[in-house]
């Protein structure tokens, strides 16, 4: 049952729900403040949850959230049994949690019910705890009846006065701070302001605050920095350095901007999604042109009238898709009548339309045994197409090409001629059982090694695509994802790869939970992924991007389709781009594809000092992207809305040679000038991600922060343990992390006997 609702109840109607999620693995090691990231169908965006309550023994997690926007409202559509696309947790930072005599939660809205987590592991701590809930009347409070189990005192306010205290929950706060002086931390959970005005009122009593902060984020797990804010003048990420931070030295009003950000974006999303709703509610169909049915490409006639070969050749798998995304997904569907032997039809329609080939076929298993053969010769027309309801006003689905297309490619993928040096798949065994951390480059080369030599290998990775930086970082026009990366991961599950998406290295599971479960070696290649910044003031305007953040809403996100995916993105008309590597190459052409009228890559040496490759930056000056070299940013400001509306920049030149012979950027006295510019690019590189290092102390770092292993074997300090990539070498290239894997899979592969 992973990630089933087992129940659902709606606290206030129409707006506020709770779920309790069978989630045995994320319950086993949930803490107070720790939050979970979701996502509720495939073209959906990942949001984050707080967990509002884990039972490790009933293996549950408990969130409450408020029908805000469209990935709720599509939340609240599920129902008791139903299962969440995607579950990922626990992430962020748990609550410190001491000894320290009387504790005050404050909480408003949903975060009552995040509070209600904190609230419970003071009490268990031996605290005495006083609750202080507020809402604008009755019948919208939450979790007071929950909060009493382990709080000593619960003090309510209304804003109508309805019930309790008539005002706002800092009253309250500020009459018991009057009174007790021995309290010795307020906790606060809940919309901005009211974290904002509770840290102004204990501040001239000096007690220590805390608040928890549900910032935007997109992956969750310190990779894209989208979730960054300001405490005490230096930038921080919720996910990784939070979620809770000293509420007396948090920008609230910079974090209001940023959540306020993609408003009007998601206002567009929900209002497509209504749109969708009431047709469907009217029966209609969406106000457009039904889509012509691919046609199956031929042999000509004048060719295959002398040979034997098959006249149809077959769809390609972008045709493939381009036909299943058809299906209107019927709920009473007429086709799988229609058809003898009820292959359930939308279903694997459904599949292939995610070009998940392997589902799809495994769908169609379920009840046609010789697929390949009926999707060639079984009159679809008079059966499962005969019943389409597309055939009423135009052509039905091609479901027998779909069902034909889905068997040939599912036989067309040969792992072991694919990955393997060998003519023959070898025997798995399953004693030796090697766990890779991570589905990057790097970890798919130890995969592959090792499981053509018949080891056991199961890939965790954190997010819900696989590929890692593969899928993430590189574009789609210079990485094809579906024809590439997808074809090595299906040829790695023929080889009995297992992949487990959703599994966070160091808050689902830890390294030594992997050996205890049999694991001989383990593999950490989760990639450096922190984005640096360049501590230039203005950074954290709303318009400046880390390139983490936005390559990752194009491409895991699907942000270049939104609304009909729901990761939005600015689209920028006059876009800067900071750095000179591939990466920055990466932004400047996306940016380009989004529709930028201008697109400048700023560089602080000269184009040929770049470190993209050549061809990349060929490429990109092709396609308009402008080179401004010798130059450097000194301050981003803000236009007339608040946002990012100019950058200032230094004219640089290049001084005398340096010991290594490179000549060193220097600025221009007195030569400053501007650019009107809407969007900003940061791509200056990366950092560790701390998310498995923090909780694993066993591992040596180097003073960089990056993993130390043996040149010879890529081991750590840990036995058993290798790593590779950029965890360990810092930003690098794809073939680098890859070969760091092959070198540390063959010590795996000689210690296991393989």
């Amino acid at each position: 049952m992973p990630n089933t609702i087992l129940e659902k109840k709606q606290l206030i109607p129409d707006q506020t729900s709770k779920l309790v999620i069978h989630a045995p693995d994320i319950a086993a090691r949930a803490q107070p403040g720790n939050f979970v990231i979701l996502r509720v169908h495939p073209k959906g965006e990942r949001i984050p949850l707080t967990i509002a309550d884990a039972d490790p023994e009933k293996g549950t997690i408990t969130i409450v959230y408020l029908v805000l926007g469209k990935t709720t409202a599509m939340l609240e559509e599920l129902q008791q049994g139903d299962d969440i696309l995607d579950l990922c947790g626990p992430l962020g930072k748990a609550t410190h949690i001491a000894r320290m005599g009387t504790v005050i939660c404050v909480g408003g809205g949903t975060g009552i019910a995040a509070m209600h987590h904190i609230a419970k592991g003071h009490h268990e701590a031996g605290n005495r705890v006083v609750a202080i809930i507020g809402a604008r009347s009755k019948d919208l409070l939450l979790f007071e009846d929950e909060l009493k189990v382990f709080a000593d005192e619960v003090l309510v306010s209304t804003d109508d006065g309805s019930y309790g205290h008539k005002g706002l929950v800092t009253e309250l706060l500020q009459q018991r701070l009057e009174r007790d002086q021995g309290v010795g931390e307020v906790v606060a959970v809940g919309p901005v302001p009211m974290m904002a005005a509770v840290a102004r009122t204990t501040k001239p009593f000096g007690v220590k605050t805390t608040v928890s902060l549900n910032s935007i984020m997109v992956d969750g797990i310190g990779m894209c920095g989208a979730c960054r804010v300001s405490v005490g003048g230096s930038t921080k990420f919720a996910c990784v350095d939070g979620p809770e931070f000293d509420g007396h030295e948090v920008d609230f009003v910079e974090l209001g901007k940023r959540l306020n950000f993609f408003k009007t974006l998601e206002g567009q999303s929900m209002a497509r999604r209504h749109e969708c709703k009431c047709a469907e509610a009217e029966g209609k169909k969406q106000k457009k042109a039904l889509a012509p049915r691919v046609p199956m490409p031929h042999q000509p006639a004048e060719q295959r009238v002398h040979n034997f070969d098959e006249v149809a050749l077959g769809y390609s798998m972008d045709m493939a898709v381009q036909e299943a995304q058809r299906c209107l997904q019927c709920k009473k569907p007429q086709c799988v009548k229609g058809c003898p032997v009820e292959v359930p039809i939308p279903r694997f329609i459904a599949a292939l339309a995610e070009r998940n080939v392997e589902k799809a076929y495994k769908i169609i298993k379920s009840t046609n045994s010789l697929p390949a053969i009926c999707g060639r010769v079984c009159p679809q027309e008079s059966q499962c197409e005969g019943g389409c309801v597309l055939g009423a006003k135009g052509e039905p689905v091609a479901i027998g090409r779909l069902e034909r297309f889905v068997a040939d490619e599912f036989f067309h993928r040969d792992a072991c001629d694919l990955i393997s040096d060998r003519p023959q798949c070898p025997l798995i065994d399953p004693a030796k059982k090697v766990a890779c951390i991570g589905s990057g480059p790097s970890s798919l080369t130890v995969a592959g090694y090792l499981a053509s030599r018949g080891c056991k290998v199961t890939v965790y990775e954190a997010l819900h695509e696989l590929g890692g930086v593969l899928v993430y970082g590189i574009p789609e026009f210079r990485l094809p994802k579906n024809k590439i990366v997808a074809k090595e991961v299906n040829a790695l599950q023929e080889l009995e790869v297992e992949f487990v998406r959703n599994a966070v290295g160091g808050k689902t599971f830890g390294i030594r939970d992997l050996f205890a479960q049999g694991c001989k070696a383990v593999f950490i290649g989760v990639g450096a992924g922190l984005p640096r910044f360049m501590n230039v003031p203005g950074e954290n305007l709303n318009g400046v991007f880390s390139a983490n953040e936005y390559l990752t809403r194009v491409n895991l996100g699907r942000a270049y389709d939104f609304p009909h995916f729901d990761t939005p993105i600015i689209r920028g008309r006059n876009v800067t781009v900071y750095g000179g590597g591939n990466v920055a190459m990466d932004a400047a052409r996306t940016a380009r594809r989004l529709g930028a009228e201008s697109v400048r890559i700023v560089y602080r040496r000269t184009v040929d000092a770049m470190p993209a490759r050549r061809e990349e930056v060929e490429h990109a000056i092709e396609e308009g992207v402008i080179m401004e070299c010798l130059a450097a940013p000194l301050e981003f400001l803000p236009g007339q809305d608040g946002n990012l509306g100019t950058v200032r920049l230094q004219r640089m030149e290049l001084g005398e040679p340096d010991a290594s012979g490179r000549r060193s950027p220097r600025p221009v006295p007195d030569d400053v000038y501007e650019r009107d510019t809407d969007l900003a690019v940061i791509a200056v590189g990366t950092r560790s991600n701390p998310v498995l290092l923090e909780n694993e102390p066993g591992l040596a770092l180097n003073k960089w922060g990056y993993i130390e292993v043996d040149e010879h074997t890529g081991e750590t300090s840990m036995p058993n343990v290798f790593a590779g990539g950029d965890i360990v070498t810092g930003a690098a290239t794809v073939i680098l992390a890859m070969g760091a894997g092959r070198l540390a899979a063959k010590e795996m592969a000689r210690r296991l006997g393989c």
